[in-house]
């Protein structure tokens, strides 16, 4: 049996749910055919075959979570269409002494005996294990098929623990309940148990890289927006302001890796979208040569797509500096996070009035609060603060 694994699906994404199989067990399929849509960090990617031939195994359920590297799907008698295809692709000795070692995790030996011939899950009941450990089981003698899990999948500690001889709830102590009911628990005890969604866990492994990696450095003002005709759109307004602003001072529309800072072009703008499954950072590419109403019908289509948790993978990639208008909810001031490589984020708050000398008179005027961020490791506070004064300038104006 030839093993596909799930492939890197863009920037170095950890794991993937699987969403929707478009295969079953036993079908033949040709070389690209969409095997299965998989659920990124928020993202729907459909994973074509690399080659033909028949389905044997699929490794994971619908809804299950596999991190890269980990056996997605098996085939029987095929074989990849080109040597570039092989990465991703393993063989598996196809006899009655073969079977699936697992990922090697922790501290789990492997040796040169057969440990089992691993079998399909029973029924429909989704796998509740990941291949790592279900190779610990088969190698400490533990049916996993009897028992089930305290979560949603058993930890290395539950199968230890059976090995002991400790007791675990066991799938026979729940006669009444069919596979569905079954399947439909475990739902249960996976969202009981606080599992993350994509998009979520994407801002978790986004905040830990700028916590871990990132020197900020913020600058607030605000900048006089009285002047604006009637209907000003603020956010295309700072699209094109900071596209504007990016040719005076290059350094900001950069990226920031190996201790080596890469100034872009063009400006492409990750701009941050509030969504009910979490934040989306869909990219705007070339926003400063883009006109107003290709920019209100991106935006249109990404606050859609990120209502829906469908943004094509493509358009979350290639950012170049972020822009966060969370002034359109509330806040004036904020410490906007830059997410590397990336060596800056703009952050417009909420629009005010305020009473301000104007030609020699007292005379209210609307404002609107600015918050940027820079990685001081990359970006000097000079750089940083000439940005700023570009972006005001250029806002300042009527129009553009």
């Amino acid at each position: 049996m030839k093993i596909f694994k799930l492939p890197d699906l863009g920037e170095g994404l950890p794991d993937a749910v699987i969403r929707e199989w478009h295969v079953d067990e036993g079908d033949s399929v040709k070389a690209d055919q969409t095997l299965v849509t998989v659920e990124t960090a928020k993202a729907l990617v459909e994973v074509p075959s690399p080659y033909s031939g028949t389905v044997e195994t699929l490794f994971a359920a619908e809804g299950e979570t596999l991190e890269t590297g980990q056996p997605l799907i098996g085939f029987a008698g095929a074989e990849p269409t080109s040597a570039s295809e092989q990465k991703n692709v393993s063989t598996v000795a196809e006899s009655t002494n073969g079977g699936d070692s697992g990922t090697v995790v922790g501290k789990i030996e492997q040796g040169r005996e057969a440990l089992a011939v691993e079998q399909r899950p029973v029924a429909s009941r989704p796998r509740c294990a990941t291949p790592a450990i279900r190779a610990l089981a088969r190698r400490l003698g533990v049916d996993l098929e009897s028992l089930h899990p305290s979560g949603a999948r058993f930890s290395e500690a539950e199968v230890r623990a059976a090995a002991r001889g400790e007791d675990l709830p066991r799938w026979s102590e729940k006669p009444d309940k069919s596979d569905e009911n079954i399947a439909k628990e475990r739902e249960k005890t996976v969202s009981d148990h606080g599992q993350m969604a994509p998009a979520r866990r994407a801002m978790l492994l986004a905040m830990n890289r700028a916590r871990d990696q990132v020197c900020p450095m913020t600058l607030f003002d605000e900048v006089d927006i009285s002047d604006w005709p009637k209907g000003t759109s603020a956010t295309l307004r700072l699209l094109k302001a900071i596209a504007l602003a990016a040719a005076d001072e290059p350094n900001l529309n950069a990226h920031f890796e190996n201790a080596v800072l890469e100034p872009k072009t063009p400006v492409n703008v990750g701009l941050a979208v509030d969504a009910p499954k979490g934040l989306f950072v869909p990219v705007i590419k070339d926003a400063g040569a883009q006109s107003e109403d290709a920019l209100q019908e991106t935006i249109a289509r990404f606050k859609q797509q990120a209502n829906e948790g469908a943004i094509p993978q493509q358009d979350l990639q290639g950012a170049t500096i972020h822009l966060s208008n969370f002034g359109s909810l509330a806040g004036r001031f904020a410490t906007p996070v830059v997410v590397p490589p990336l060596v800056c984020i703009v952050g417009a708050g909420r629009a005010h009035k305020a009473v301000l000398p104007h030609k020699g008179k007292a005379r209210v005027r609307k404002l609107l609060p600015l918050s940027i961020t820079a990685d001081h490791r990359a970006v000097t506070g000079g750089e940083l603060a000439r940005f700023l004064k570009a972006v005001k300038g250029h806002l300042s104006k009527t129009q553009v």
